[in-house]
C-alpha cells in the first residue's frame, strides 16, 4: 500500500521514497508525507510505500537488505500512473538508504540516488565511533570523572565502553592477522554503488551517530574511498541536524536540497516549493 503524488505538469523525475526502520510510509515527524507534497508542488511526481508486513501492506516483513523485489515493483508502479517519468530517484534514509544502494542498479530507470544517514552499522566501525566521537571526548572533561567516581555515571555504561573498545582491539588484530571477515550488506552496499553507473548524494546529519558511523567507515576503508571519491557521488551535510531531521528548518532544507538536485539532473525549470 503506498500513496502517489501526481503534479498537474510532472517532470521527467520521479522519486520513489523508501521507508527505513519500524515505520510506515508518514516518516518520522511525517518527514516522508512533507517531502513528497513538496515534490508535486515542484513539479515531481513520487511514490512512497508501506514494505510488506508494515503500516498498511500485508505480508512477512523483509529485513531492509532483502527488499530489492519491492523497491522493483514500486518503481514499475510509479512509471506506470505516470508515463512521462523516464528517469527514476531512490530517496532513502538511514536502513531504507542502506536498501537503496544495493538494489539501485537491478533497474534501468533508476538514474539516482539520495541517501540520507546510510545505515552500515555490523560491529565492524561502530565501536571506533562510539569511542571516537562520545567516549573520548566526554572523559576530557572533568565532570565526567567526577561522576565516574561519585557513582553517578551507571556501570552499564562503563560495561559499554570496556566492550566496545575490546571490539575495536580485536578487529583491528584481525585485520593485522590477515583474517577475511565474512560479508555483510555493507559489502552488498559497496557492490551496489560500484554497479550504479548515475549520480549519488549522500546527505549526512551533523549530529548523528549513525551518520558518523558511515563517516568513520568512507574515512577507513580504501574501497569504500574509491567508490564515493567518483565525480558522480557528492556529500551534503545538514549542520545541527539530528538522525531524521526532526525540526522543521532541517526538514525543509531536505527536501529543497531533494529538489534542486532532482531538477538540475533532469534539466527541469520552474518554481520550486
Amino acid at each position: 500500500m503506498g500513496v502517489a503524488a501526481i503534479p498537474e505538469a510532472t517532470a521527467n523525475s520521479g522519486v520513489i521514497i523508501l521507508v527505513g526502520g519500524p515505520q510506515y510510509r508518514a516518516g518520522s515527524h511525517r518527514q516522508f508525507t512533507l517531502l513528497a507534497r513538496s515534490l508535486a508542488e515542484a513539479g515531481i511526481a513520487s511514490l512512497r510505500f508501506d514494505f510488506a508486513g508494515m503500516g498498511d501492506s500485508e505480508g512477512a516483513r523483509q529485513h531492509f537488505d532483502a527488499t530489492g523485489d519491492e523497491i522493483i515493483a514500486a518503481i514499475d508502479h510509479l512509471l506506470a500512473l505516470q508515463p512521462a517519468v523516464s528517469n527514476v530517484v531512490l530517496w532513502g534514509l538511514c536502513d531504507a538508504a542502506s536498501s537503496a544502494a544495493i538494489n539501485a542498479h537491478l533497474h534501468d530507470k533508476v538514474t539516482g540516488m539520495i541517501l540520507l544517514n546510510p545505515w552500515v552499522h555490523n560491529g565492524d566501525y561502530s565501536p571506533q565511533v562510539k569511542l571516537a566521537h562520545y567516549y573520548r571526548p566526554s572523559l576530557r572533561k572533568a565532570d565526567q570523572w567526577r561522576r565516574l567516581f561519585t557513582g553517578e555515571i551507571r556501570l552499564s555504561a562503563l560495561r559499554e565502553f570496556a566492550r566496545d573498545s575490546i571490539a575495536l582491539l580485536g578487529r583491528r588484530l584481525a585485520a593485522t592477522a590477515g583474517k577475511v571477515p565474512p560479508l555483510t550488506f555493507v559489502h552488498r552496499m559497496l557492490d551496489g554503488l560500484r554497479l550504479f553507473q548515475h549520480d549519488v548524494l549522500i546527505v549526512l546529519s551533523q549530529a548523528d551517530l549513525t551518520a558518523r558511523e558511515f563517516s568513520t567507515l568512507v574515512e577507513h576503508d580504501a574501497q569504500w574511498q574509491s567508490v564515493t571519491s567518483a565525480p558522480s557521488v557528492s556529500f551534503y551535510t545538514v549542520q545541527g541536524a539530528d538522525h531524521t531531521f526532526s525540526q522543521p528548518a532541517w526538514r525543509d532544507e531536505v527536501a529543497q536540497l531533494t529538489i534542486d538536485w532532482v531538477k538540475k539532473r533532469s534539466g527541469q525549470v520552474g518554481p520550486t516549493a
